[in-house]
């Protein structure tokens, strides 16, 4: 765990800094729009395969998978990119697909933990192309919500 925490420190600190001697290019106002929460990955791995059928979006999961040893949803131990190798690699660019993320990478908020999943539906800089996506999963997924945040699209190495 204190492994797993560190390199999420790390992580943390990393994008912090890059943002600080970035330029605004490097930057993205993004919506995201999240179907549901939990801390229970398979209950939102469920609802993510149900919701791809339902909505007609693909799923992607950057070849991401739990980790049952580490709780962690991560890269394989053995993926090609060295420093993210068994960790957790945040989805960061535009797209309409289905994935599950750490909701604490897109926000402070308080009432989340560490561990809270996030099935995100989509991330885009069109505000209106987010509201439409939330009207169409609200009809599968009452829990439904935007977050509006500030992505860092540099590099994270």
């Amino acid at each position: 765990m204190l492994r797993i925490l560190t390199v999420l420190l790390i992580t943390s600190f990393t994008t912090v800094m890059n943002a600080q001697d970035s330029t605004d290019d490097e930057h993205m106002e993004a919506y995201i729009v999240i179907a549901d929460t939990s801390q229970t990955y398979s209950r939102l791995r469920s609802k993510m395969l149900s919701l791809s059928k339902k909505l007609e979006i693909k799923i992607d999961t950057m070849g991401r998978g739990f980790n049952s040893v580490k709780k962690l949803i991560c890269l394989p131990e053995n993926d090609e990119d060295e420093l993210y190798a068994g960790y957790y690699f945040p989805r960061r660019y535009p797209s309409e697909v289905l994935s599950l993320e750490y909701l604490n990478y897109y926000t402070n908020d308080n009432n989340s933990t560490e561990n809270t999943i996030a099935l995100v539906t989509i991330i885009t800089d069109d505000k209106a192309a987010a509201e439409k996506n939330l009207a169409k999963v609200k009809k599968y997924s009452k829990n439904a919500f935007v977050i509006n945040v500030t992505l860092y699209m540099g590099c994270m190495h």
